[in-house]
């Protein structure tokens, strides 16, 4: 279920979505209903998608509590704090397991049978309907908390208001035109010059250098020249850390910088690597340009901090909710071995 409602918003908004802290413009002070011309469009066209996902999708099929969805859906965007709703807490860390408790198999199947059969309860009580509610609005909201949006709250609750109200101010059309205008030409633009700002300070830093293709590198430890990965075929085992331009680790398999989210997967699924780091193996020709090239600039047991620019990363198109179009992007890595080909 989890999976089902990220991946609607994500085909809502036509192209892949970028973690980029947006609590700052959430609390901005909101703006007053007017007419089209005042609107915050973009804020009204993503609202418009999400009421759409509650009122025609999760409502219609789950029978879920709108209100609540809702009301959660706003706390969660806007503070992004935990809260308890009957007994069980809900957070940002807790939402997958929570998810899989309560969003089982067995909640689908009565979900499904609800669907031909008018009198079949989905909920096995007020509570559970509650919780449910809860954790709707609450995978919405966080994934709400992290989106690259200049967003204005009350053009969001306006536009769900007026899905569930058949009230909306724009069309399909009008919406489309608002998306692809922002992820194809607005958003990328700001990323690009956000990034360039960044790497433009990270080069002024001392011991920073930078190479011919652009890349920025500071070395830590240069390790053993005499085992150094010289090829494009050759293959190494490397511990890392991946950062966005803003900061926000996006991946890493050093155990202290992992997410919180993934520890706790490994403490439910490989509770004997809890607490260690998870090397890696790969070729260089497998990876991004900046590592194919970064990772021939020391020897095994040696450390670097690289900062890789857009092109040499993920380019225009980004790659997931985190890393977006043009984003430049730090690894401190380590080395531990290097096998030649």
């Amino acid at each position: 279920m989890r999976k089902t409602i990220l991946s609607i918003i994500a085909c809502a908004v036509a192209f892949a979505t970028v973690s980029c802290s947006t609590n700052d413009y959430l609390k901005k002070e909101n703006v007053t209903l007017g007419d089209k011309s005042k609107m915050d469009t973009l804020s009204y066209a993503l609202g418009t998608n999400i009421g759409n996902h509650i009122v025609n999708g999760l409502v219609a099929s789950t029978k879920a509590d709108y209100e609540t969805i809702v009301a959660t859906f706003e706390n969660t965007a806007l503070n992004g704090e935990d809260f308890e709703v009957c007994g069980v807490t809900i957070s940002k860390d807790s939402l997958e397991s929570l998810s899989r408790k309560y969003l089982s198999q067995d909640f689908n199947r009565r979900v499904m049978k609800a669907r031909t059969d008018s009198t079949a309860q989905i909920y096995t009580s007020e509570d559970e309907k509650e919780i449910i509610s809860s954790l709707f609005g609450a995978m919405i909201g966080y994934d709400m908390a992290n989106m690259p949006f200049p967003l204005q709250t009350t053009w969001i609750k306006t536009a769900i208001e007026d899905v569930k109200n058949n009230t909306v101010k724009l069309d399909n059309s009008e919406i489309s035109q608002i998306f692809e205008n922002y992820y194809t030409k607005v958003y990328p633009a700001e990323c690009q010059k956000k990034s360039d700002e960044w790497l433009s300070m990270i080069e002024k830093q001392s011991g920073v250098k930078k190479t011919a293709s652009g890349i920025l590198y500071k070395i830590e430890d240069e390790g053993d020249k005499a085992i150094k990965a010289v090829k494009d075929e050759d293959v190494v085992k490397v511990i890392y850390t991946g950062r966005t331009f803003y900061g926000e680790v996006f991946d890493s398999n050093r155990w202290e910088d992992m997410t919180e989210q993934r520890k706790q997967m490994v403490k439910m699924y490989q509770p004997e690597q809890e607490g260690k780091d998870n090397p890696i193996e790969f070729p260089l020709n497998g990876v991004i340009k900046g590592w194919t090239e970064g990772m021939k600039l020391i020897g095994k047991g040696g450390k670097i901090t690289l900062w890789i620019p857009a092109e040499l990363a993920y380019g225009e198109r980004g790659a997931n909710q985190q890393i977006g179009p043009n984003h430049a992007l730090r690894f401190d890595v380590e080395l531990l071995e290097v096998t030649t080909k």
